[in-house]
């Protein structure tokens, strides 16, 4: 982290999360605790001009959301790549080389076989070259583990944000992030703040996020932006990976960029504007405004998503294609292009969905598993005709979902075959398996990815299996799909309608 000394003082038990839900969200459970919280005190750059050093300073904000590891090029998807992002950037910063930040909202590593075989690596040193700012956690962000977050933070030139994650452990923020910081552009101090949704917390596997809670955002953004205006902050930016923002913060901030729901979006509320740019590097979020040093103003000029990227007839920026080409031949090919077979025609998200259940039912059948379960949203794309390989499996399936088979009532049988997940084995309209009506007093066995297992590890009430009987499998959807395309060589979408 650069252009700023940070230390940290703790301060005694406060309650700062009372009462504080916005009516727009649903905060119930989690607005009464009290954290101990530490004010991360921020030390501006001695070498930082003590005022600005023009009368007006135009600065240019840009955001990515989502990138979820999209580094390679993909024009098909109008993915541009990490490659040409880097242009992209070069350009933009050399149309005001003085006044650029550039942010990322979050859910920024996770989601292709170049960033997953890497843990991030790849996606944070690209980051480091490109020379963001800051970044904010996402929920994907967790899906390696508290220490990966950790590992990737210490390899990055800028900081990882969040200020409403607590660490239920020690009851302070969690340890890998800080709340806020503080950047100088041609003497204009910026303050920029990280949060993430309050019931993000579901979205991610259990056991890797059940240490941490996310808390509402209001209380927590409303004093970061007071102290980062103490400091001399003349604009305060907010990555929050969420779809919306609580509005009763915007008062508080001069920008909004969001994440999470993959949306492209840019409104005004309150005279703050708010951004989401779409996913895996496909637009740009850009908000421009001008600080006049006289009347200690600041005033928005523009504010767009730039989704045309791909047309943009971009080269690939030398030193990035040297860094990516180092990955590739080193740690990423060996694996990512090893060839599986075909697929005679392109495959849905639907279709995939239904392939990996038949492939775990298949495999779960030698444990006594009568039905398999994968949720909808571990699906993440499509596979086009032709040939197929690992990588193209990686990108649909990129979590490090465990494969558990676990003992069910009849009655539980049913309550997972009301959860709108995939399923093979079972039906969910006649409440039937392998033809015959579920019985409510059996036991049956099913298989699911543990995703779906853990997502009631918090509620043993309505645990919806047996926990003593639990059994994992340590494999992945993917492995096994990949093993069934190497055995056949070709498969045809239509026969997983």
């Amino acid at each position: 982290m650069k252009a700023i000394r940070l230390s940290f003082i703790s301060l005694a038990l406060v309650a700062l999360l009372s009462g504080c839900a916005s009516s727009s969200f649903d905060t119930s459970s989690q607005a009464t605790g009290s954290y101990a919280t530490s004010q991360y005190e921020i030390v501006p750059d001695g070498d930082w001009p003590t005022s600005p050093l023009n009368e007006v300073t135009t600065l240019d904000f840009y955001s990515i959301n989502d990138f979820h590891g999209a580094v390679a090029y993909n024009p098909s998807s109008y993915e541009l790549g990490i490659n040409r992002l880097a242009t992209y950037f070069d350009v933009k910063k050399g149309l005001n080389p003085d006044g650029t930040v550039i942010l990322a909202a979050g859910d920024i590593w996770q989601g292709s076989a170049d960033s997953n075989i890497t843990h991030g690596r790849l996606v944070t040193d690209a980051m480091n070259l490109i020379g963001f700012d800051a970044m904010a956690i996402g929920n994907h962000e967790f899906d390696w583990g508290e220490d990966t977050i950790r590992s990737n933070r210490d390899r990055s030139d800028f900081p990882l944000l969040s200020s409403n994650i607590f660490d239920r452990r020690s009851g302070q923020l969690a340890d890998f992030a800080l709340p806020y910081t503080l950047i100088d552009r041609s003497g204009v101090r910026i303050g920029i703040i990280g949060t993430i949704g309050a019931t993000l917390e579901s979205s991610i596997l259990t056991s890797n996020v059940m240490n941490f809670d996310f808390v509402p955002m209001r209380p927590l953004v409303e004093s970061g932006a007071a102290y980062l205006r103490t400091l001399g902050a003349k604009a305060i930016v907010l990555l929050n990976h969420n779809g919306e923002v609580d509005s009763g913060v915007l008062d508080d901030v001069d920008v909004v960029f969001n994440a999470h729901t993959h949306e492209n979006y840019k409104y005004l509320t309150s005279g703050t504007p708010v951004l989401q740019a779409s996913y895996n590097g496909k637009a740009v979020g850009h908000v421009r405004m001008t600080y006049t040093a006289s009347s200690d103003q600041l005033e928005l000029v523009s504010y767009t998503v730039d989704s045309s990227l791909i047309g943009q007839s971009l080269a690939e920026q030398e030193g990035m294609k040297s860094l990516y080409d180092g990955y590739l031949d080193t740690e990423i090919n060996v694996i990512k292009n090893e060839v599986l077979g075909t697929a005679t025609a392109s495959f849905s998200k639907a279709q995939l969905g239904n392939l990996a259940v038949a492939e775990m039912l298949a495999y779960g059948a030698t444990m006594g598993a009568v039905a398999a379960f994968h949720n909808i949203g571990g699906v993440r794309d499509t596979i086009s005709s032709g040939t197929v390989t690992y990588g193209d499996i990686y990108k649909v399936f990129p979590f490090d979902n465990e494969l558990m088979i676990v003992e069910v009532s009849g009655t539980q049988l049913k309550w997972w075959l009301n959860q709108d997940n995939y399923v093979a084995g079972a039906n969910p309209t006649s409440n039937t398996v392998g033809g015959t009506a579920i019985k409510d007093s059996q036991t049956y066995k099913i298989i699911a990815i543990n995703y779906l297992t853990e997502k009631h590890i918090t509620s043993t009430d309505q645990y919806p299996h047996n926990l003593n009987t639990a059994v994992n499998t340590f494999q992945y959807v993917r492995e096994l799909i990949k093993a069934k395309w190497q055995s056949v060589g070709s498969l045809n979408p239509s026969n997983y309608n």
